[in-house]
């Protein structure tokens, strides 16, 4: 198994929230999408290591719809 890559997650995470084709019905799925990703990390590097990444998918998903 590849070492896990938090940068490589997080592009995968902004380029969903970056879809053109989000509409208002997946607002609750992508806000899951970036819980799921802040539990992932939180889990494998300790609570506070991904923060800089949770705070700006946060601010792609408030611009993002």
């Amino acid at each position: 198994m590849n070492s896990p890559n938090i940068k490589k997650d997080a592009d995968f995470v902004i380029n969903v929230l970056s879809n053109p084709l989000n509409k208002e019905v997946h607002k609750p799925a992508l806000k899951n999408l970036i819980k799921n990703f802040e539990n992932k990390w939180n889990d494998l590097l300790g609570p506070g290591v991904a923060d800089f990444y949770i705070n700006l998918l946060n601010k792609k998903y408030k611009n993002a719809i």
